[in-house]
């Protein structure tokens, strides 16, 4: 319908007919006693109404209460309330649409059975859970491209030893950079200096042969590349490490394919040793780009007092976590659940570590 041009009224007022439709079928399968409870998952829930994908938590509960009333007739006194008992939607210390979302609808359940333009048969509470709490995307969430994370990073001390390398995290680095870039960037920018074309070419008094043309051009190119790459470290551009590697494998790789019919062992372990410095100093600045934002209340958002001695990560979640929303009976958490993606074990500790050192 939106492809086709339909208007955005048209559009919600669909969603919100095949919302009750399927509505129906759960409270269907409560009264069968095939399921206890029904939630919703959705992204729109967490994105402002002037956006296409907006889904209003008016529409999704006047959709609950009609699809209770369909299942066992439109008696408003009964008792029963629609099985409509979670609300899933991204939430995190950067896109906070969603926490106005939850408020809303907590107040409106907490205060539902006092207002008399309530909408009937709905329960007095509801689970909030939150997902994507480290995972931001641009522009508080309505913004395009690529997303970028609450996360600082575990880079090795050192480039020698990769079976098993030593780390630190990047907000206890000494320095904005490792120890080991600024000396391989050196390294890299004097291997592809053509000095012994150069040399050749003063020494023997001869014109360079179009291979060796060839040769000093793709070197300056290389130099001129490299030159750029390690700009752009200082820039505060750099916001998201796959936005970094779509760069590397679109842009970067094929130039240097491009310059080089083939690469001898010793350029191309220079580069290789390069990209790897190079990689983790990109860690290093997206992490003290994202900590300047939560300082700075960047995209418009909320400032965050967040020092130098607790991880990105484990402020982003013990900061969500303790966000509260007064109900006028006293206060309650914004969050049943906070729910987060952990690829890797190490992290789900350090999850935990983070939910454990909350006094509640």
């Amino acid at each position: 319908m939106a492809l086709q041009g339909a208007p955005i009224e048209d559009v919600r007022e669909f969603v919100k007919d095949r919302m009750t439709d399927a509505f129906v079928g759960l409270e269907m399968g409560v009264a069968e006693g095939q399921i206890g409870s029904y939630g919703v998952c959705s992204n729109g829930l967490s994105l402002p109404n002037s956006h296409p994908l907006h889904l209003g938590w008016e529409d999704l509960l006047t959709a609950a209460s009609h699809a209770v009333q369909e299942v066992h007739g439109r008696q408003e006194n009964d008792g029963r309330v629609a099985s409509l008992s979670t609300l899933q939607l991204p939430v995190n210390l950067l896109e906070t649409y969603g926490l106005t979302v939850v408020e809303n609808v907590k107040r409106y359940l907490a205060s539902n059975s006092s207002n008399e333009d309530k909408i009937p048969c709905l329960p007095n509470s509801i689970n909030a859970f939150f997902t994507r709490p480290l995972t931001c995307y641009p522009d508080r969430g309505t913004g395009t491209g690529k997303p970028f994370k609450l996360l600082d990073y575990q880079i090795p001390t050192s480039l020698e030893n990769t079976d098993n390398p030593e780390t630190q995290w990047t907000h206890q680095i000494p320095g904005p950079t490792p120890t080991y870039y600024t000396p391989t960037l050196n390294t890299t920018m004097s291997h592809f200096d053509a000095t012994h074309i150069l040399e050749a070419q003063h020494i023997d008094e001869r014109k360079l042969t179009s291979e060796e043309r060839d040769t000093l051009d793709g070197c300056k190119l290389l130099q001129s590349m490299i030159h750029d790459l390690d700009s752009n470290l200082s820039s505060g551009k750099l916001r998201s490490f796959a936005a970094y590697e779509e760069e590397l494998y679109t842009n970067v790789v094929p130039l240097i394919h491009d310059s080089f019919e083939e690469l001898d062992g010793g350029t191309a372990e220079v580069l290789a040793r390069f990209f790897k410095a190079y990689g983790e100093r990109v860690r290093c600045s997206i992490a003290k780009t994202t900590r300047e934002l939560l300082r700075t209340g960047g995209e418009g958002g909320q400032k965050y007092e967040i020092g130098e001695v607790e991880s990105l990560q484990e402020f982003a979640l013990k900061e969500l976590w303790r966000k509260r929303v007064d109900l006028g009976e006293g206060e309650v958490l914004f969050a049943d659940r906070v729910i987060v993606g952990c690829p890797k074990a190490e992290y789900v500790m350090q999850a935990m570590k983070a939910a454990d050192s909350l006094d509640r």
